[in-house]
């Protein structure tokens, strides 16, 4: 009987077929890499069984794989802590259905992992809690806000996890962990039981090593998704905005564009159209989510300051930025898909940060270096459109460089083959490999 755990689901699955290795002694070796690991990198804020339910059967797809997940979600019986605390008992309560759909399909839950709280930050610094440790460097910035998330599937404490992503929530934290993250369209998983911060944007994302990893969650999620057949090959474009991006990253970034892409698209116009309204409608809606919170002075930092800007925004306003939502959206899809099926596009700026650069209260707080973080990520929200974030090189540090993948809404299919082409390349065939060097 195996020791040690294989690197991707559908090599575990096949293992526990094969008879080698237990489902019991799968469980055991997850949960124990988990809960050590767990409190060297201060990303756990509640930990759970470590027995499969009775329910669970071999035949079932996740059967034998101990995930964990953002502490955004309800559970059954217990209220997410949400970044403010390390979440409570509430008789009653059910859990969120994502992770309902994962937990019948075999899949164990084996804790709550850390966020910035109230979802609602670039970087996963925290105030009530332990601020979770880059597996890359505890100097390194983690971003947020799925930050616990990233951070234990960097480190290889599961498979893969869910997060939310409302202005890149996911991708940013799965960019500064050198892992991938799936942003899904809006709409696609249901939000249901997942606290919201601003609803027109949330999405439920899935970070993980490997594109292998990330097609066996959707499919559970999404069955509709796995089964849409891809016409090959696909046709890929590319955005650059070389002007905004430092030299480090265009000089890693703009040879992979050119060698997948064939035509360079100019999409400033739509991004600075769509970020602008992205940011109206994540205020006006996070003032109304925590409303109370902020008059109460119950709201963290962050909140506070979003929230108010979105109190004092007219209700017209952000009507309007509704009701244009889906002609920009459409305007988008027309000029950028017009002759590819799939876009890559930055979503780096700047090498990953120390954390001292991006965590405010430190003497060396770079103001500009945070808000590069989410530079290429909000209007992709705004916009309703599948992204995925993937490394395809590293800096002069050995830091990992990420890009963006986009799709037409609900073709997270089209980017999971290129992503699959991306990772053979430029990763490996198994994916990224578990790593902590603290």
């Amino acid at each position: 009987m195996s020791s040690t755990l294989p690197n991707t689901i559908l090599a575990l699955r096949n293992a526990l077929e094969r008879g080698e290795i237990g489902l019991q002694a799968s469980i055991a070796l997850q949960f124990e890499r988990f809960a050590a690991l767990g409190q060297r990198l201060q990303t756990v804020t509640d930990f759970f069984a470590q027995e499969p339910t009775s329910e669970s059967s071999g035949l079932q797809p996740l059967a034998g794989v101990a995930l964990a997940h953002k502490d955004i979600f309800d559970l059954k019986g217990r209220s997410p802590g949400l970044g403010r605390d390390r979440g409570h008992a509430k008789p009653g309560i059910q859990t969120a259905r994502a992770i309902a759909t994962l937990e019948q399909a075999g899949a164990l839950n084996l804790g709550a992992l850390t966020m910035a709280e109230d979802a609602c930050a670039a970087t996963g610094q925290t105030v009530n809690l332990p601020t979770p440790l880059n597996p890359l460097g505890k100097h390194l910035a983690v971003g947020g806000s799925s930050s616990g998330s990233a951070v234990a599937v960097a480190a290889g404490m599961v498979y893969a996890s869910l997060g939310t992503d409302t202005a890149g929530s996911v991708r940013m934290p799965a960019m500064t962990c050198g892992v991938m993250g799936l942003k899904t369209t809006h709409g696609l998983i249901s939000t249901q039981g997942a606290s919201p911060l601003s609803p027109s944007l949330d999405s439920v994302g899935i970070l993980a090593r490997n594109v292998q990893d990330l097609i066996c969650i959707l499919g559970v999620l999404a069955k509709d998704i796995q089964s849409k057949a891809v016409a090959q090959p696909l046709r890929m474009a590319f955005w650059l905005d070389g002007a905004n991006l430092e030299d480090q990253i265009s000089g890693v970034v703009e040879p992979v564009f050119i060698k997948y892409g064939q035509n360079a698209l100019e999409l400033t116009q739509h991004e600075q159209r769509a970020s602008a309204l992205q940011q109206l409608v994540m205020a006006y809606e996070t003032g109304q989510t925590h409303q109370l919170r902020i008059a109460q002075g119950l709201a963290c930092q962050q909140v506070t300051a979003l929230g108010t800007i979105g109190l004092a925004t007219p209700r017209a306003w952000f009507n309007q930025a509704l009701r244009i939502r889906q002609q920009c959206a459409q305007d988008f899809i027309g000029d950028a898909f017009a002759k590819a099926d799939v876009l890559l596009l930055p979503l780096q700026v700047a090498p990953v940060p120390r954390a001292d650069e991006v965590y405010t209260g430190t003497s060396t707080f770079e103001p500009a270096k945070l808000l590069a973080m989410h530079r290429y990520c909000g209007w992709i929200n705004y916009l309703g459109l599948p992204a995925l974030s993937i490394p395809i090189g590293r800096d002069s540090r050995g830091l990992p460089i990420s890009i963006q993948i986009v799709a037409r809404p609900f073709h997270e299919h089209h980017l999971l083959v290129v992503a699959q082409q991306l990772q053979q390349d430029l990763i490996g065939e198994d994916g990224i490999k578990p790593v902590c060097q603290i």
